[in-house]
């Protein structure tokens, strides 16, 4: 039976990015759900256990799509890992793909089966295990430094290579609680709780998305986001308006900027050292 990672995506502008270019690099098989489908909720397995009915979508990647059990296209496929990740709606929110997701996250931890969260992945991660999530201490929008904590823990993973400070490109209005059972290795300065491991899994909640490329970043940062705005509108606020603004929020001329000067580039060796360590819980 062919072994899988599920990739668990909540809305169009939130792709998988860097993330399928890694799998498809590494012959990784990986099966889509894209919950903005409505029958993807029903598609979901309860738990890793579960086997599932996938069609490949071409030659040229390592990506299914899911089918329902009862079809005659596709093969059977196992589950190796699961991965999900962000979205504009809160973990909150009564959505009908919420329930299957906690429940397969959960298998997840009971199985050791690798798992990882980014953003809202990261917020349902804490959610399945008893955690909660809430608004962010500051809204957070761009490039900000974080510091990787309890690296000498036992049972921590190198997930950073060695690394004391990350730069991550971060998005988010609402932050998880740490777990029971988890471990921070990630300490933000403006939001506390930006990464933690479950006990000593390959299972991985984050707050930040070090997936993102220039398409992404620029997808993310929409007009309609809260807190991001242009230099000259902020030049053109009250003293009351620009005193509420996020210390954690970059303008979006510096975003741009920060993509014109190559961050994306110079920040992959992040990504690829935390899928390098994820994949090697199922890979042998």
């Amino acid at each position: 039976m062919r072994p899988v990672v599920l990739i668990l995506l909540h809305e169009p502008s939130d792709t998988p990015a860097y993330m399928e270019v890694y799998l498809n690099k590494r012959g990784i098989d990986y099966v889509t759900y894209e919950f903005w489908k409505e029958e993807m909720a029903n598609l979901v397995p309860a738990s890793v256990k579960n086997c599932i009915r996938c069609v490949k979508v071409d030659d040229e990647t390592c990506r299914f799509m899911p089918v329902s059990e009862f079809s005659e296209e596709g093969e059977y496929c196992c589950i190796r890992g699961v991965a999900s990740f962000g979205g504009s709606m809160s973990v909150n929110d009564d959505l009908p793909h919420y329930a299957p997701i906690l429940s397969l996250m959960r298998s997840c931890i009971e199985t050791r089966t690798p798992v990882i969260g980014h953003c809202l992945g990261g917020q349902l991660l804490s959610v399945c295990l008893g955690g909660s999530v809430g608004p962010s201490e500051h809204v957070e929008v761009g490039w900000v430094d974080q510091e990787v904590v309890n690296t000498g823990a036992c049972g921590i993973k190198d997930w950073f290579g060695g690394r004391k400070v990350i730069n991550v490109f971060e998005i988010h209005t609402e932050s998880f609680s740490i777990p029971r059972g988890a471990r921070r290795i990630v300490r933000g300065k403006y939001c506390v709780n930006q990464a933690y491991q479950v006990g000593d899994q390959y299972a991985l909640g984050l707050q930040f998305h070090p997936e993102v490329d220039a398409e992404k970043v620029r997808s993310l940062t929409a007009p309609n986001f809260p807190s991001l705005y242009t230099r000259e509108e902020i030049m053109a606020m009250t003293d009351e308006e620009s005193a509420r603004l996020s210390p954690a929020a970059m303008c979006r001329d510096d975003i741009e900027g920060c993509l014109r000067d190559g961050r994306i580039e110079q920040n992959r060796p992040i990504a690829d050292s935390i899928y390098d360590t994820w994949c090697s819980g199922f890979m042998v």
